[in-house]
This record gives C-alpha cells, structure tokens and sequence, in this order.
C-alpha cells in the first residue's frame, strides 16, 4: 500500500505544525511558559491600574501588557510564521510518497528519504496530518493534497507503521 501527498507549506501549515509540536512534546515547557507569562500580564495590569489610580497615564506600561496579550493568544501563528522563514522558498511545494519501507519526500530542488522509526508523535488537524520528529522538527500533508489514497486509510497506515495512535489536535 502506498500513499502519495501534495502539499504547499505556508503560514497557517506551520502554524499547526507549531500547535501540534507544543500540545504534544513540547506540553511541559508549554505550560510553565503560559503560567509565566499570564502571571506577567496580571502584574502589569495591577500596576498599570495602581498608576491609573494614582493620576497618572502608564502608556508603556499598556503597551507591554497588549504585546504580552497578543504572544500569549496568538503564539502559535507566531511560531508558524517564524518557522516558515527557516523553510527554504524553493521546498515549500513538496510531494511525499508514503510506501511500507519509508517516505520520501521531492520538492523542486531536494529529495529526502525518512524511516517510520523516526516519528515520534502523529498528530492530525481538521486540514493536516503532522508528523513530529522532534520539538523543533516536523513534517505537515495537507488532507486535500492525496493523490493516491486517502485521509482514512493514511491514518491507519501511520498507526500500523509508527505504532503511535494519531493524536487530534483542535
């Protein structure tokens, strides 16, 4: 059985290749991060509000709490667009085939082969199956890229090659 994907990386691919990266082996480093920085946040809008109470305008102290907000919600998008520029324009179209041995991946200037063994979580989105190889590595196919066979029984391939139950990631 074989399996061949299309797809194109762009922002909102690394984007959930970022989500999935962080809620699965990145969980604990993730954590401690949120608690960090929603605990920041709270103080500067403590201190932001004891100088609005005393007379004053505490701009810069506004200006680092929105700048905190806005990581915190939107971390992932962040993450995927940071990771995006490390993604050489020429490979961000790429074919991979999936047969019993390995996947391969082609893009327009490079070919690279992969062993199942290699995969530490797989992951799968709404649009994305997402193969993570480690925290800051990871492979996304697009779900409508199939050119030979198809979403359901990709996953159960994955599984039955990585021995790993596909995590659904929201």
């Amino acid at each position: 059985m074989s399996f061949t994907i299309e797809t194109t990386v762009d922002r909102r691919a690394m984007a959930a290749l970022s989500r999935a990266a962080r809620k699965t082996l990145g969980r604990r480093r993730s954590v401690a991060i949120h608690i960090f920085g929603w605990t920041v946040l709270v103080l500067d809008l403590l201190l932001t509000l004891l100088l609005l109470l005393g007379g004053e305008v505490p701009w810069l102290n506004l200006l680092v709490g929105l700048v905190m907000l806005g990581t915190l919600l939107c971390e992932d998008r962040l993450n995927g667009a940071l990771g995006l520029r490390m993604v050489l324009p020429d490979t961000r179209r790429l074919t991979a085939r999936f047969t019993e041995d390995g996947y391969r991946h082609t893009t327009p200037v490079s070919e690279s082969t992969w062993h199942y063994e290699q995969i530490q979580a797989v992951c799968e989105t709404e649009d994305y199956f997402l193969l993570l190889l480690g925290r800051r590595h990871g492979q996304v196919y697009r779900k409508s890229g199939f050119t030979e066979g198809n979403p359901e029984a990709f996953r159960t391939f994955l599984t039955e090659k990585t021995g790993l139950a596909v995590q659904r990631i929201k």
